[in-house]
């Protein structure tokens, strides 16, 4: 096929990571030369400001059901690369921790300076006993290890992130429009749309549901599952989390005075654990004042029988932490917004793409994850950071649905690889030690001797010690090192820009045929 090749060239390096240009060339229904092009930076990649597109991008429309992480983030990342987007929101928080993963990510995107402003640093965790308070480790986050993931452990209050995300959106031309009810999601292979209370109907080339799985109704999981002929199997795990926001006054209210001042040490996380029982403490700042506040995690059994997420009072708070840590009930007498959410099991779409069109689930929406994880805020961040690295690609509508099924096979493993490697690692910091492993008990094992081993080394390094554990390394390596838009970039270079190839040669096929035939009529 004249005028049809690839070429690879290495432009040179540039921010630590080396530039390379893979073109495909192809001819278009017209006879014409058409050059695709893929620019990728294995370390940092100045296409992914979002504003350098090939002259044949197609913009399109999507419609995001969903404005908590997943659906913001996506919003960012399809919008900053040229996408018109539409976020139909419901929204609710507290207190939150995001990783290295979806820090790099946020950073990338703009939005370093206002987060650091917002939040707290994570510097370190301290390890206590859940009945009586008494530190058994700690563990201190070591900032050459941590550089190695390109971001950073932040505490937040969750409005604050939501804010800054929504800001972000708009500012790069998406249309947020809060205080929407969605009444039903109606698939399409060419427009798909969303009804809402009010009776207008929103379209789109492409409907996201990133509504998640824990507040009904969930529409976009729901008609999913209904088309693969999923069950959607709600397992009650018997626990329960309350999530509390308290003034910073109430520290000074405990007379322990040493854990006052640990509670205090910028950025610590202190984590109280027992067998089935739990909690996290962190340090994070006021919304509209930036004034200092006190989130807790409080992990416990569940004694309803009704499972609704929702306030609670201060009463259920403190029955649930009987038997524990003293002090942590002298916290919770001065717990100011408490939510309680009931910790269910619910299985993992087992496509996220609707079967009869255009509709994909991202999140919780597509992978449900244990109330309070640290890994729900990446999870969806790499979903969303995949979607939109993928559609920077868009140049022809027939190539959405192949940019569809890609998400999932880019990411459905990975969630599942990242909860499996966290599982009974200290150093992944999701749950407290033994709440997530209370029902396995190998995992519940490997939790205490990470723990231990903590205690070891302080005790022979007098103090937070300062050696890389091959636990610690795992968590850095396997979970937050990882970037999804390099996954993405992966997948166009072994994948799409095959798909391309072959595609071209069917047109330019096509092109020589019709030549061929012309030239034999005149001949005639």
């Amino acid at each position: 096929m004249g005028g049809q090749g690839e070429g690879t060239v290495r432009l040179g390096d540039e921010g630590g990571g080396v530039l390379i240009w893979t073109e495909l060339r192809g001819v278009n229904a017209n006879g014409g030369l058409v050059t695709f092009a893929s620019c990728i930076n294995r370390k940092r990649e100045w296409a992914r400001t979002g504003r350098q597109r090939t002259p044949d991008f197609l913009p399109i429309e999507f419609v995001i059901v969903g404005g908590a992480i997943s659906g913001l983030t996506a919003a960012i990342a399809l919008s900053r690369v040229g996408h018109k987007v539409t976020v139909l929101d419901t929204p609710m928080g507290a207190g939150c921790r995001i990783p290295p993963n979806a820090t790099k990510l946020f950073y990338r995107w703009g939005m370093e300076e206002r987060l650091r402003k917002c939040s707290v640093k994570s510097r370190g965790v301290l390890f206590a006993q859940y009945s009586s308070g008494s530190v058994v480790g700690s563990h201190e986050w070591e900032e050459d290890v941590l550089e190695e993931t390109g971001g950073d452990f932040l505490l937040m209050h969750y409005s604050d992130l939501r804010r800054i995300l929504a800001e972000s959106a708009a500012e790069h031309g998406a249309v947020l429009r809060g205080g929407c009810q969605v009444v039903s999601i109606e698939p399409d292979t060419q427009r798909p749309y969303v009804t809402l209370a009010s009776g207008e109907v929103v379209t789109g080339d492409v409907v996201v549901g990133a509504d998640g799985c824990h507040v009904p109704p969930y529409h976009c999981r729901r008609i999913i599952l209904e088309a693969l002929g999923q069950e959607d199997k709600e397992t009650p795990t018997g626990m329960q989390l309350f999530n509390v926001i308290l003034p910073d006054s109430a520290l000074q209210e405990l007379e322990d005075k040493d854990l006052v001042d640990r509670l205090r040490q910028t950025g610590n996380v202190f984590t109280w654990f027992g067998p089935g029982y739990g909690a996290l403490g962190f340090p994070v700042k006021e919304p509209t004042t930036g004034e200092p506040l006190f989130t807790l995690f409080v992990y416990s059994a569940y004694t309803e029988k009704d499972l609704f997420i929702g306030p609670a009072g201060r009463e259920q708070l403190l029955q649930a932490l009987q038997g524990c840590d003293p002090r942590l009930v002298q916290l919770a007498h001065h717990a100011r917004d408490i939510v309680c959410i009931p910790m269910i099991e619910r299985p993992y779409l087992e496509d996220w793409v609707h079967p009869r069109g255009r509709v994909i689930a991202i999140g919780e929406a597509a992978h449900p994850i244990p109330a309070g994880s640290l890994y729900a805020l990446g999870m969806a961040a790499g979903d969303a950071a995949v979607l939109g690295r993928l559609f920077s690609h868009l140049h022809r509508k027939d190539q959405i649905d192949s940019f569809l099924n890609a998400i999932p096979e880019i990411r459905a493993g990975r969630v599942e690889r990242v909860l499996h490697a966290a599982a009974g690692n200290i150093f992944a910091v999701s749950l407290p030690p033994g709440v997530a492993e209370a029902r396995d008990r190998a995992l519940r094992e490997r939790a205490e001797r990470g723990i231990q081993e903590l205690a070891a080394r302080k005790g022979r390094l007098g103090g937070l010690g300062a050696e890389t554990s091959e636990e610690m390394m795992q968590a850095i390596e396997d979970i937050f090192a990882y970037d999804p838009e390099d996954e993405a970039d992966n997948w166009w270079v072994q994948w799409g820009l095959m798909q391309e190839r072959a595609a071209r040669m069917v047109v330019s096929d096509a092109v020589t045929v019709h030549v061929n035939e012309d030239l034999q009529e005149e001949s005639d």
